[in-house]
């Protein structure tokens, strides 16, 4: 999601003297480690302006005026790529809700911008924005709780959709770790299944109508989980149907309780073991006062790398009756990347007719898997707290896999079959 390291180049200057000044015909620049002025005639009237890497001992970071300025004569851009060339954050250009001057790119469709949080903020908070359909926002969290990148958000939710779109948001990825999080949406359903790693990642990105990527190098634990908090707190969800919580993503099921009223069309989850026992949770609630049941489309759900235990299975089993109780059944279960045992399956397929059995069917191990006596009430409260909560660990390192992409699209045509 970010830039290759700096390659060992000469740096280069764009003179600003270069053909005389003015270059009318020149509609599309791109600079990969070069630099340009940004009072330079040159950048008038482009339609292309793409900047990564430049050199800030050749050239130094903007102030807001210049940058501003210079945008401003470009009225026609349709694609800016920003990396390291967002505006001086200091002093005299403070991160303010209402911002003294903005410019307006009336033609501006693709917007990617890398650079600190408060850099990117500062960027977003002065520019209007009509016509945008894809926004990449990359940002460094120098903060140990995540403040700035909380600053960041509202700025990245106003540019992620508008009326500008032919197609509402349909379908997020979450996807975090101990020093990063990012948060991809489409306004296609099921895109979040091609990614499965890092490099499904990169190439899915592409298409995405918005892409917020996170990185530090250190925050608080959990300071993740309050940036997709937050940045679901500005998206619009109400037609999402197709949702992934991928790597090590954590949400609390006061998270997963606070959105749910808006995941209305949600159809199918796609979760990691770290983000199972929050969800299940959140489903095994109560319906809230208005007597609708939370997630009441939601009739798919494909869990990958959880070992089902005896007590998982019967927690999970209790979360599928609970959704029958509430009228709104799960119609599917996909375990084909979980390990488990036949009675597991066994039980879980009394509640659900389609269940996608696992990938390993043990018959020998761990006494976990094996005992089934008397539901979840025979295990003591330390035994459960212990075991249930190993849900949260006991999974394989960052971008264990989903299997190939053709696997979901075989699950895609039995759903169509049915």
């Amino acid at each position: 999601m970010t830039d290759p390291p700096r390659p060992f180049w000469k740096v280069f200057i764009i003179p600003d003297s270069l053909f005389h000044g003015t270059a009318p015909n020149l509609t599309r620049l791109e600079l990969l480690g070069g630099s340009i002025g940004w009072r330079s005639p040159l950048l008038k009237g482009l339609k292309t302006l793409k900047i990564r890497m430049p050199s800030a001992q050749a050239t130094p970071t903007p102030t807001l005026e210049d940058w501003l300025a210079a945008l401003n004569q470009m009225p026609q851009l349709e694609t800016l790529v920003l990396h390291n060339a967002t505006p001086a954050v200091s002093v005299d250009n403070p991160l303010v809700s209402e911002p003294q001057r903005t410019v307006t790119l009336p033609s501006l469709t693709h917007l990617d911008i890398a650079a600190s949080a408060e850099g990117c903020a500062l960027a977003l908070a002065h520019l209007v924005l009509p016509a945008l359909i894809s926004l990449h926002v990359t940002s460094e969290c120098q903060s140990w709780d995540g403040d700035n990148v909380r600053f960041l958000i509202p700025y990245v939710g106003r540019n992620a959709h508008g009326p500008q779109d032919t197609a509402p948001l349909q379908a997020i990825v979450l996807s975090g770790q101990a020093i990063y999080a990012d948060i991809i949406a489409w306004t296609v359903p099921d895109a979040d299944l091609e990614v499965c790693d890092i490099g499904t990642m990169i190439k899915a990105s592409a298409s995405a109508r918005l892409v917020l990527s996170v990185t530090a190098s250190g925050w608080r634990y959990g300071t993740d989980t309050v940036i997709f908090d937050a940045m679901l707190s500005h998206l619009p969800l109400d037609a999402i149907s197709t949702l992934s919580a991928l790597n090590n993503t954590r949400l609390s099921k006061e998270v997963w309780l606070s959105h749910a009223s808006q995941l209305t069309m949600l159809k199918r989850a796609r979760l990691v073991p770290t983000a199972v026992r929050a969800f299940r949770e959140m489903l095994e609630e109560d319906a809230p006062p208005n007597g609708l049941p939370r997630l009441p489309k939601l009739t798919k759900l494909i869990l990958s790398e959880v070992s089902l235990t005896a007590l998982r299975t019967y927690h999970l089993r209790d979360m599928l009756v609970k959704r029958k109780e509430h009228g709104v059944p799960l119609e599917a279960l996909s375990l084909r990347k979980c390990v488990g045992t036949e009675r597991a399956i066994q039980l879980l397929s009394e509640i659900v007719g389609n269940v996608q059995g696992t990938v390993e069917t043990l018959t020998l191990g761990p006494s976990a898997f094996f005992n089934w006596e008397g539901g979840v009430g025979i295990f003591d409260e330390e035994e459960e707290e212990h075991t249930d909560n190993d849900e949260y660990d006991d999974g394989p390192g960052p971008w264990y896999g989903f299997g190939d992409e053709d696997e979901y699209e075989s699950d895609d045509d039995d759903d169509d079959d049915e």
